[in-house]
């Protein structure tokens, strides 16, 4: 037999705390100096700061007089001695009531806060280069990509008549197959329609062509301009548009619809016929249009033409880094500004396409700045753009950029748009219960891009424990650039082994495709390369130089329940009182 003294050391030298942070790839781990108390922080050289609180303070008291009461043991006889447990009146507990006992057990009442340090949450950019809705994009209207320089989005330049004609809306024919065929690559579409492209043949609707006048020039490489303010014209535009509206507004294939329709190449301007292009009351009439259409998927126009400003639009800045800042009042930033739109980047995006003339050469070391050769960062920073088009990224003498260039192309695509790191992440554990525990988290999340994230946005929780992922309760697409957000995920009453392994965080919007998430630019000791931010807390009980994971059932207790590795790694049984296993015989 073993005296309640000897007991009353066990319980001090046999369950110790150790709260480690398990580094599986660095390999560290470290022991907390003491056993906290209750509403004690514990401050350790270990990577978590562990606040501790429970009911008790750590320690059961031990009858050391060796005198039978409430919550002495005694033999039948009513002498000490390891058969048996009474009540106040000395009558010994049978198997069944033990068992019905421990099987009425609340859970514990012990809890604990742990919290990952900084050192532990890298920043690194390079996660999120394949992130969706960002970055440089191309065309596969003009041929596949030679190179395989990161595109998550594609350009769709269609001409008006290829979607429209007398009868009404050609969409499934003329539009429906290239959002498919983007899909199938992972793409989403940027799209925009034009009936006027320099060059090329005419987009007006064939049954308009004989009752819709235009201007021809030779400019630009020659076309002719149509009368936009011809009724049937504007009527056409409008249904299509009501029609594109009707069908594919939310769309997740769609990231962003460029106005087009109006102007040169579709960008509301006929430089240098400025009064061929039509009246305002004409332009008011395709904005609305349009605003009307679409209240979820995102627009954007070339400027900020009319009464644009007051309505759900973005900009694209097609000479970008050519004519994007500066003093001259039709550049881009300065034509938003001088118009009250300079913030309106916080609601609605900016995109557009890199000058073709400087697309060669803008990431070479000899780039010579000038006013219409301008600095890339600057320019990202200063117009907040999420994406460009760049075809020489993707096909430029057939190889796209290379070497240093590539480099260099890589990090400004890289710039454009949101990013999300993860600044602080703390794990809330408690009610330790057969074999299952309470567990919520509270991310601290910062917005580190140059761009807001412009649809709904919420974090993903993901466990191989779990039967499905835990959202986080608030949206991160209002969270600005510099801006950090704390975030909390109710992961709920779950099995206690979710914390014997990583547990994956990622971003989650309706308008991604299948199959896609959006990575955090933070990397931890236990996130793959390519695979998700993941992060473990590692709590575990030491008992004569072993060690058991959170959970574990490391021996019986006298009265017959388990003695359970708890969430504040002591050894716990039948309603969180502390424990030790049973001595040798």
């Amino acid at each position: 037999t073993t005296s309640p003294r000897i007991l009353d050391n066990m319980i001090h030298s046999a369950s110790k705390l150790s709260l480690t942070l398990l580094l599986m790839a660095c390999g560290d781990s470290a022991a907390p100096t003491s056993k906290p108390n209750s509403d004690q922080t514990v401050d350790t050289s270990d990577p978590l700061v562990t606040e501790t609180d429970a009911d008790s303070d750590g320690e059961t008291p031990v009858d050391t007089n060796n005198e039978t009461g409430e919550t002495g043991e005694t033999s039948e006889t009513g002498e000490t001695g390891e058969t048996g447990e009474t009540g106040e009146t000395g009558e010994t507990a049978t198997p069944g009531d033990t068992a019905e006992a421990c099987a009425d057990c609340a859970p514990s009442s012990a809890s604990v806060s742990l919290s990952l340090s900084a050192e532990h949450l890298v920043p690194n950019a390079a996660r999120a280069r394949n992130n969706p809705l960002k970055g440089f994009i191309t065309s596969y209207l003009w041929g596949d990509p030679e190179s395989d320089f990161p595109d998550q989005m594609e350009f769709l330049y269609l001409p008006m008549n290829t979607l429209w004609n007398a009868s009404g809306d050609t969409l499934e024919e003329g539009l429906e197959p290239y959002l498919v065929a983007a899909e199938g690559r992972g793409h989403h579409a940027v799209l925009r329609v034009y009936i006027d492209y320099p060059s090329k043949p005419s987009g007006l609707p064939e049954h308009l062509s004989g009752s819709v006048s235009c201007e021809p020039y030779s400019e630009h490489g020659g076309g002719c301009s149509p009368d936009y303010s011809d009724p049937e014209l504007v009527d056409a535009m409008t249904g299509l548009i009501a029609a594109m509206g009707d069908r594919y507004d939310g769309d997740h294939r769609l990231g962003f619809i460029q106005l087009g329709l109006l102007g040169f190449w579709g960008e509301w301007h006929t430089w240098p016929y400025s009064d061929w292009f039509p009246s305002e009351e004409i332009q008011n009439t395709i904005l609305h249009a349009y605003d009307s259409a679409f209240s979820i998927t995102h627009l954007q126009i070339r400027r900020a033409a009319a009464s644009s400003v007051g309505l759900r639009m973005g900009f694209h800045d097609d000479s970008f880094a050519y004519s994007t800042l500066g003093e001259i009042d039709w550049f881009f930033l300065p034509g938003l500004e001088s118009a009250g739109a300079g913030e309106r980047w916080r609601e609605v995006p900016v995109g557009g396409e890199l000058r073709p003339e400087l697309q060669s050469s803008v990431f070479r070391s000899d780039y010579v700045l000038g006013e219409y050769a301008q600095d890339m960062t600057a320019c990202i920073e200063e117009t907040h753009a999420s994406y460009l088009l760049n075809y020489y990224a993707f096909n430029g003498d057939d190889l796209g950029y290379t070497g240093d260039e590539r480099v260099r192309a890589e990090d400004a695509a890289l710039r454009l748009g949101y990013q999300f790191e993860m600044l602080g992440a703390t794990a809330n554990i408690s009610e330790m219960s057969e074999g299952t525990i309470t567990l919520g988290l509270e991310l601290e999340l910062s917005q580190t891009g140059v761009a807001p994230f412009y649809y709904p946005l919420s974090i993903e929780l993901m466990s191989p424990v779990l039967s499905g992922p835990r959202m986080g309760h608030s949206s991160l697409h209002t969270l600005m650039p510099g801006d950090s957000q704390f975030v909390s995920v109710d992961v709920g009453r779950v099995p206690v082994e979710i914390m014997h392994d990583a547990i994956s965080l990622s971003l989650k919007s309706p308008l991604l495709l299948d199959g896609q998430s959006i990575s955090l630019a933070t990397h931890t000791p236990w996130s793959t390369e390519t695979g998700p931010t993941s992060l473990q807390w590692t709590i575990t009980c030491e008992v004569e130089g072993e060690s058991y994971p959170v959970g574990s059932v490391v021996s019986t207790t006298e009265d017959g329940c388990d003695c359970v590795c708890d969430v504040d790694a002591q050894l716990r049984s039948c309603g969180g009182d502390v424990c030790a296993p049973l001595p040798p015989e």
